[in-house]
């Protein structure tokens, strides 16, 4: 199997309304990738409906950097997430997307700790209108 250089991994969620142009804007901004595509996202690494869906997830990771030796973690999490109570949840939309940063940051922090040589960045996704735009 050839190994791509400057392959990245991407943390995905499934909504359908995001991922279709995410997709794109991601492959522009880091090329190749790997895709590890779940409901909530970054939210399964602080905050799981189960432990077993961290430890699942840090396992893909695993594997992803066993198998394709990704040099980089892309972690996102999007406005109006379903698996977070969507934007209702929240007073304002900077209330929500301080809450999402934070969130990405904390899984940062999490991952960093069981794969501390992976570089790790993070994205936060709006929609607006139609148009999925990076915050």
């Amino acid at each position: 199997m050839k190994h791509i250089k400057n392959l990245s991994l991407v943390l995905l969620c499934i909504d359908y309304r995001f991922w279709p142009q995410a997709l794109p804007i991601l492959k522009e901004k880091y090329g190749d990738f790997d895709l590890i595509e779940i409901a909530g996202s970054s939210k399964n690494i602080t905050s799981p409906l189960e432990e077993e869906d961290r430890i699942t997830l840090l396992e893909n990771i695993g594997l992803s950097i066993k198998l394709h030796h990704p040099h980089k973690l892309i972690l996102t999490n999007h406005t109006d997430c379903g698996a977070y109570g969507g934007s209702k949840k929240f007073k304002s939309q900077d209330e929500e997307v301080e809450f999402h940063k934070k969130e990405l940051i904390n899984a940062k922090s999490i991952i960093s700790k069981k794969f501390p040589t992976l570089s790790i960045e993070t994205e936060l996704f709006t929609l607006k209108g139609d148009k999925v735009e990076l915050v």
